[in-house]
């Protein structure tokens, strides 16, 4: 049932519809919510601003009045001040400042500055440098210490006032008055002056008990304003504002949340909820945070929150808007579950009208099939072939669309069939016969190089080995090796341009050459010459062969060599392993009339001279990884000397283990040749 088309089709359809229905209500679900919660962070910061604007502006009237009220008896006691120096300048002025005069002066100055005044217009207070009251309206305050009041700062008020009004003439200071009635210390505004001709402190006070309660009324008509702002005010559906202190109380609150920062702790956390909202108010950012308390609300319930928290630092308080994140999140449910709906309804729909697609796909769809398994059976080689197409012949007409177009494509495959085997055949034999024309081929090539070795059983001056492994069925690659005379072996390794048939012929012609040549001279260099100059010339393809040429001397180890553009042979002893160094001219057959040199070196008894082709170093790996020239050297150096066979053997096995399951890309050959010494000896 599950490998027919049309369930598949009706699974598919059903999968996709899924799919977007999920797809299209998570994401409406977060990207409404994510809306609905943007909005209403947004409202709340600008709830919170504006109730930040109002508490400033109502600060501001509160400071304001009360910077005027200080302004105000700054102004009175400062001319309260100035009345008394002028007073007190007329009195020491008519009187004789010497003896029991300036005496009686001082006395009637201190009484003057004694007498009561009005509550409103301040009283005089005046003392010496020690500090010790000399005149006030209250007989029992004169003679105290000054130095036992204090300023608002702490300081002992005398000293404080003393030194500052000496250094700038006159000063203000607000301290707290002890000499009371009640025994409750008063706080007093007074302004001071130094008076030089008696060395005193003359100063006018006013009692500022009656300012502080007006700042306190201003201070409780500031909450009451708020308190009406707020109770208009509405986060969502029932989020609040709330103004609370330091110490977590609350200010102002709606009466339907009883939330206690001071004493409530976030769930969602663990930690006290008033820390953490001193923590969101003292951010740089206007952030916001969720906690749950652990306290129900005036319902009963137990509601996550989400609130910003601002700072208004002159007064400490610290205003919260809060609200309810299930209440943010309901219209995102509301359209999710409307969504719902309307996408099932389309599911069902899709489902039918899949089901109905299906069934028409797949009629079609199952006559090709059949038309296909017949195929098989058909007879293509016969002579007289029966059309199976009539079943589906129709198709291509009556659809228009894909099927029609694999119906009128499997009747040409049929069609193109009948064509393709006949030709096939055809091939096929061809190729037989080719294939076994290139074996042929392939054992003349191999019939023109000598394989039996040893080559010379009665010579025991030398050990020589040599092998070679096409790519193809014929390769270009070659080696050879003869006797010159008595004393003087030839041996050659040649790698011809190309590959298959082409290089194959060229390889023929080149050996042919190298034993004609051979046979005129026994200097590597002038053979390399001639042969350069036979191959050269009616060269169309400008094939050529890299040649490495070498006559050894059997008796004295001399050995001569010509190496044209050829691999680096590698000469190895007991002491180690090197390449041979030499170039006698370039590659072999190219351009005609090139000189070519002739190089030598002496072969001490026990060392040999390894010939190979660039199919060894650049023989690759699966990852296309070369042999190289640096591990032929490793592996010939660990190799031991025996024979020349052994070491050939292995090197191509260490080649094999480096190309793997690789598949070889190019001819390999290899001529090995150890020289032993005249009459076998070791050296």
């Amino acid at each position: 049932m599950f490998h027919s088309l049309k369930t598949k089709i009706f699974l598919l359809v059903s999968v996709i519809l899924a799919l977007v229905a999920v797809f299209v209500l998570y994401f409406t679900d977060r990207d409404v919510k994510q809306a609905m919660f943007e909005a209403e962070q947004r409202s709340a910061r600008n709830v919170l601003e504006l109730v930040e604007l109002n508490i400033q502006s109502g600060y501001r009237d509160l400071v304001r009045s009360r910077v005027d009220a200080v302004n105000a008896h700054r102004r009175a006691l400062r001319g309260l001040t100035m009345v008394a120096r002028t007073t007190l300048d007329e009195i020491f002025t008519m009187s004789d400042l010497s003896g029991e005069a300036r005496a009686r002066a001082e006395s009637r100055a201190l009484d003057w500055l004694s007498r009561p005044r009005l509550a409103e217009e301040g009283e005089f207070i005046v003392f010496d440098a020690q500090g010790t009251l000399l005149a006030h309206s209250d007989p029992d305050a004169r003679g105290g210490d000054l130095n036992l009041l204090r300023d608002i700062k702490g300081s002992p008020m005398a000293e404080a006032v003393n030194s500052e009004a000496r250094r700038l003439g006159e000063i203000s200071s607000m301290f707290y008055w002890t000499w009371t009635g009640h025994g409750q210390p008063i706080k007093k505004f007074g302004w001071f002056v130094h008076y030089p001709p008696t060395d005193w402190i003359i100063g006018a006070a006013v009692d500022i008990d009656e300012l502080e309660q007006e700042g306190e009324r201003k201070l409780e008509e500031l909450l009451n304003n708020l308190r009406a702002n707020f109770s208009k005010i509405r986060i969502a559906q029932s989020g609040s504002v709330i103004l609370f202190n330091a110490q977590g109380e609350v200010l102002i609150g709606p009466e339907d949340n009883n939330l206690d920062p001071g004493t409530a702790i976030n769930a969602l956390t663990g930690k006290p909820l008033l820390d953490e909202l001193k923590g969101l108010a003292a951010a740089r950012d206007r952030l916001s945070m969720r906690f749950v308390p652990q306290a129900a609300d005036a319902a009963g319930h137990i509601r996550e929150q989400e609130v910003f928290c601002g700072y208004f630092r002159a007064l400490g308080w610290y205003v919260a808007a809060l609200t309810y994140v299930d209440e943010v999140e309901a219209p995102a449910r509301n359209l999710v579950a409307r969504l719902s709906g309307i996408i099932l309804a389309v599911l069902l729909a899709g489902l039918v009208l899949g089901l109905v697609l299906a069934g028409r796909i797949a009629k079609p769809l199952n006559a090709l099939a059949d038309y296909a398994k017949a195929l098989p059976e058909t007879d293509f080689t016969a002579q007289e072939v029966q059309d199976q197409s009539a079943a589906i012949r129709h198709l291509p007409q009556r659809h228009k669309d894909e099927v029609g177009r694999l119906a009128t494509a499997l009747m040409f495959m049929e069609g193109s069939l009948r064509e393709n085997i006949r030709s096939l055949i055809e091939t096929t034999a061809a190729n037989e016969r080719i294939e076994g024309e290139l074996n042929v081929a392939r054992e003349i090539q191999l019939g023109l190089l000598p394989k039996t070795f040893p080559p010379f059983p009665e010579r025991r001056e030398f050990d020589l080995f040599a092998t070679l492994k096409s790519a193809k069925e014929v390769g270009g690659d070659l080696y050879d090796f003869f006797f010159m005379d008595e004393d003087h072996i030839c041996f050659a390794v040649g790698d011809v341009s190309g590959k298959g048939v082409p290089a194959a012929l060229f390889m023929a012609i080149t050996r042919t050459l190298l034993r004609t040549a051979g046979a005129r001279d026994r200097d590597p260099g002038p053979i390399m010459e001639i042969m350069n100059n036979d191959l050269a010339p009616d060269n169309p393809n400008s094939m050529f062969v890299t040649l490495f040429v070498g006559v050894l001397n059997t008796r004295t180890g001399r050995l001569l060599f010509a190496n044209g553009g050829h691999n680096k042979p590698v000469i190895k002893n007991h002491d180690g392993v090197r390449f041979l160094e030499g170039r006698s001219g370039p590659m072999v057959g190219a351009v005609e009339d090139i000189p070519y040199n002739t190089l030598e070196i002496d072969l001490a008894p026990g060392e040999m001279i390894f010939l190979y082709t660039d199919g060894i170093t650049e023989a690759m790996d699966e990852e296309l990884a070369v042999y190289s020239d640096e591990r032929l050297l490793t592996t010939m150096e660990a190799a031991p000397i025996v024979s020349a066979e052994q070491t050939i053997q292995v090197v191509l096995e260490d080649v094999a283990l480096h190309v793997g399951a690789a598949q070889q890309s190019d001819d390999i050959t290899a001529l090995c040749l150890r020289f032993a010494g005249p009459g076998g000896g070791q050296g």
